[in-house]
């Protein structure tokens, strides 16, 4: 397999720094920070909670959030405007239905590029529990549920006297034709596998791929190719019975092989997390649990895989990351930006119960063997006693960190904003890889992203559908501690095909496509992922949606946007420093801010912060 090699551009990221820095210690914290950043109240789902679903939608560079809503309350899109502010726009752009919805999902399902919405409700006698929004433009989406043959009723085989659930969805290409699939559990019903045919359309092949037709008590599926061989896999969490591994037999079935393979933990799992914790070069996996006895409890699956042969072991607590109450979602992500992978998990049940003041945890990673976690969840602010359903992260703000969003059932939905503090000379440098692909399936669902950077080897993979009801972005976040430049970033894309860049600059978002790929989406010679494949070489296009914003771009100074791609809006553009719109009166005493930088708030512009270089004094 030929690989090409290039050196990647960097796309340099400002920091805002404060007097707050100097806090030593705790260096992680999160703060609550919804209402601030447009963050509506809303009403979850009743029943085993909802979801919550990011993704750079627009395709501007920044973290969008879909929320569903309980009936009779409209679902909410969130659009991040760039500038630490959302909008919700859900009614305008025709996603607002008032179902009793439980989760969402980004997909391409067409393999138009453009990522469309599926939307899961779980209502008895409903023509639909799907429902799916095709994406016209950012702010326009068709319902197109009866054209992609969707209408599918929830399944009538479940138990007497119990509720039925949807659960929650993963994607991924499993037939290995462009399009990505669906596996979509239910809880007290029957996992549904939908084939994507190509033709705008899905089919249920649950019964002829092995899956089977019997009722289960799914709560999230994941698609991963454990193996290895090409060919991607369902892991599917159960909560009544053992938890399945639907390996990819290559021909259009599935066999459940988790018992021989150790991944068939019976207790009552809920979320499901992968994610290399110990840098060894495989996934594990981390699955939320009731933990009410010796018998139940969160459990972490190392992947200990060898030689060809899957094996897992259960090790949570000799790792300190068992106890988690009454769990649901939960993520594995990099809180402090160290290159070792920390655990979130939210939790709780209902009132008047033992489990109503379950405190959510998070596990701090000690970055070397045993790997015994410690229970950092007071130090940190992430404690909260809500029932918490899903649990995602990702960087909303584009800082170089990662901020969790959290659906509480009876409670807010919370965007928690990562203000982690280092002492005084010293930073935590991160990549941020985008792979995406010239085919169908353009955000590479099922790639795995592998660096090497201060002497850590990391992994992480591209997926929709985690956690518990929930969905990250099609990105790989990896922090770097000290390391300022990552030596190796290899990405192998769903197709088997392999790119390695060199030396890549830290401190950046940086896309990767396939070896001779140039993907322009607005004609404008400059590529996103940047690649010497581009007309105009490889410096990256930060919208590739507009042709009036690239690398060779001239910089407006009065616009909030990054016209040049050089990760400087306005006045923060040395170029603009003499321009009229950044040139302000101040008083002598506000001119010692940041080196003589001075942070005013725009009169008129919620949220938005400017900085001026003062050019008299008064």
């Amino acid at each position: 397999m030929k690989t090409r090699r290039w050196l990647a551009t960097a796309v340099p990221v400002c920091f805002a720094y404060s007097a707050s820095l100097l806090r030593a210690t705790p260096p992680i914290q999160f703060v609550d920070v919804s209402a601030a950043r447009g963050i509506l109240p809303y009403s979850i789902t009743t029943g085993h909670g909802g979801g919550a679903a990011a993704a750079d939608y627009d395709n501007d560079g920044d973290v969008d959030l879909f929320i569903p809503n309980d009936a009779g309350v409209a679902d909410q899109l969130y659009r991040n405007l760039g500038n630490g502010q959302f909008e919700e726009i859900a009614a305008a752009a025709g996603v607002a239905s008032m179902n009793a919805n439980r989760t969402g999902l980004w997909i391409d399902y067409d393999g138009d590029r453009d990522l469309d919405l599926l939307v899961g409700n779980d209502v008895i006698g409903h023509p639909t529990v799907f429902r799916l929004y095709r994406q016209e433009s950012p702010t326009q989406f068709t319902d197109v549920t009866v054209a992609a043959g969707l209408m599918l009723p929830m399944p009538a085989d479940a138990q007497a006297l119990q509720p039925q659930h949807f659960s929650g969805p993963c994607a991924g290409d499993f037939n290995r034709d462009g399009y990505v699939d669906l596996f979509v559990p239910f809880w007290n019903s029957r996992s549904r596998v939908l084939l994507n045919n190509g033709n705008g359309a899905f089919v249920e092949v649950s019964g002829t791929c092995g899956v089977g037709l019997a009722a289960m008590w799914g709560h999230q599926a994941v698609f991963v190719d454990f193996d290895e061989d090409g060919w991607g896999d369902f892991y599917e969490s159960i909560d009544y019975g053992p938890n399945r591994y639907w390996r990819n037999q290559t021909d259009g079935t599935f066999v459940d092989v988790a018992p021989a393979t150790g991944m068939a933990n019976a207790m009552h799992d809920m979320g499901v997390s992968l994610g290399d914790y110990d840098n060894d070069g495989d996934f594990d996996i981390y699955v939320t649990n009731i933990d009410y006895n010796v018998n139940f409890h969160n459990v972490l699956l190392r992947n200990d895989s060898s030689g060809g042969t899957l094996e897992f072991r259960e090790v949570s607590a000799a790792s300190g990351v068992d106890h988690g109450g009454w769990g649901w979602g939960a993520t594995f992500f990099d809180a402090d930006a160290d290159g070792w992978l920390d655990i979130a998990a939210t939790n709780g049940w209902k009132a008047g119960e033992e489990f109503i003041n379950d405190q959510s945890k998070f596990f701090q990673n000690p970055g070397a063997p045993p790997f015994v976690f410690s229970d950092e969840s007071v130090a940190v602010g992430f404690n909260d006693t809500f029932w918490g359903a899903a649990l995602i992260a990702f960087d909303y703000d584009r800082d170089g960190d990662l901020d969790l969003v959290q659906a509480c059932r009876g409670g807010p939905l919370r965007l928690l904003e990562n203000q982690s503090t280092l002492p005084p000379g010293q930073q935590q440098h991160y990549l941020v890889v985008q792979p995406r692909t010239g085919g169908l399936n353009h955000f590479a669902i099922g790639a795995v992203v592998r660096i090497q950077a201060g002497g850590l080897n990391q992994m992480r993979l591209i997926a929709a559908g985690t956690s518990y009801l929930g969905q990250e972005p099609a990105e790989a976040y990896f922090g770097l501690g000290a390391a300022n430049v990552v030596d190796v970033v290899e990405v192998t894309f769903p197709d088997g095909l392999v790119t390695v860049l060199n030396n890549v600059a830290a401190d950046q978002v940086s896309g990767v496509s396939p070896p001779g790929v140039c993907l322009d989406g607005d004609g404008d010679g400059y590529g996103n992922p940047g690649s010497p494949d581009c007309p105009n070489g490889p410096a990256i296009d930060c919208n590739d949606s507009n042709i009036l914003i690239h690398a060779a771009a001239p910089e407006l100074c009065d616009d909030d946007t990054d016209n040049n791609c050089n990760g400087l809006t306005d006045c923060d553009e040395p170029i603009c420093e003499s321009d009229a719109a950044c040139a302000v009166s101040v008083p002598a005493a506000s001119a010692w801010a940041m080196g003589g930088v001075v942070t005013l708030i725009v009169a008129g512009a919620v949220g938005a912060i400017r900085k001026w270089r003062p050019i008299a004094a008064n």
